[in-house]
């Protein structure tokens, strides 16, 4: 079997919106931060008394990853043709004669075929980096303004907040895996070949506004998603995450092991083609 590694790469998506288009949303929906449960539904803040208290830019991560499987093999079949008309009793294919097996509701013979396959498929996933749930709006997002870094260390620019991926690659190459491996049922397998398109590692921007209600003291947070616009909200800021960065090698752990926990014998194939990939990264 042959098996191909796709680059692995980190990227970070640009905000769609401007800061003061961001910064509006989240005012235009300062109230809103304080509308969660019973007591939110029955006493609602007036504009006026929500203020702003602080913001914060966080970069989140999410993982695409893609790939596919090519089987081309032979099989055996016996196929069970049916006659024209029922009074045929027999019919010759090439030089070999074949009874007719008279049974309702049609007369038939069989006949021994070789089937030349041909399977291809492909996966694609979006996974949250931190939560490993699928990413609905990753393939409208994926495509957008986005910039390639080499390291983590990258990322944390200034007072924004970098989210380590708790979801490692390889948790994501064996799902994606498990869906595109098929055991193939063959008398002779011509070509099988797995790979992987696609190894990324995403960052999206996202602002968070804390509110504070001043007549009754409490916060609030409302959370603007830089690149889909999308509101939400928050209990609290997200802390400053510092010594927490770790490296692109830790983040990105494909190797040999890991396609060969589902690709049997595959290892030798995988080491070959990541000893070739590192030499051509670090060369």
């Amino acid at each position: 079997m042959d098996i191909t590694l796709a680059d692995e790469r980190l990227f970070v998506l640009e905000e769609r919106l401007t800061f003061d288009e961001i910064r509006q949303r989240a005012a235009d929906r300062r109230t809103q931060a304080f509308s969660g449960g019973l007591g939110g539904l029955l006493q609602r803040p007036k504009t006026e008394d929500v203020v702003l208290v602080a913001s914060q830019r966080r970069l989140e991560p999410f993982w695409h990853v893609a790939g596919h499987a090519r089987y081309v093999y032979q099989r055996t079949r016996n196929y069970s043709v049916p006659t024209s008309a029922p009074e045929v009793y027999e019919v010759t294919v090439g030089n070999t004669n074949y009874p007719i097996q008279r049974a309702a509701p049609n007369n038939t013979f069989g006949l021994s075929v070789v089937e030349h396959c041909v399977e291809d498929i492909s996966r694609e996933v979006f996974v949250d980096g931190r939560t490993g749930a699928p990413v609905a709006d990753g393939a409208s997002v994926v495509g957008g303004p986005r910039s390639e870094v080499a390291q983590p260390s990258e990322l944390a620019q200034g007072d924004t907040i970098v989210v380590p991926p708790e979801q490692r690659a390889s948790f994501v190459v064996r799902s994606l895996l498990s869906e595109v491996m098929k055991p193939v049922q063959a008398d002779r397998i011509i070509e099988e070949s797995v790979g992987l398109d696609a190894v990324d590692l995403l960052y999206r921007p996202v602002w968070a506004f804390e509110y504070r209600w001043t007549p009754r003291d409490k916060t609030g947070v409302v959370e603007i998603d830089g690149v889909s616009g999308q509101v939400r909200q928050a209990n609290a800021l997200l802390p400053q995450l510092k010594g927490m960065m770790g490296n692109k090698d830790a983040w990105f752990d494909i190797g040999a092991d890991t396609v060969g926990l589902i690709v049997p014998g595959g290892n030798i194939a995988v080491k070959v083609a990541r000893v070739a990939f590192d030499r051509n990264r670090h060369g």
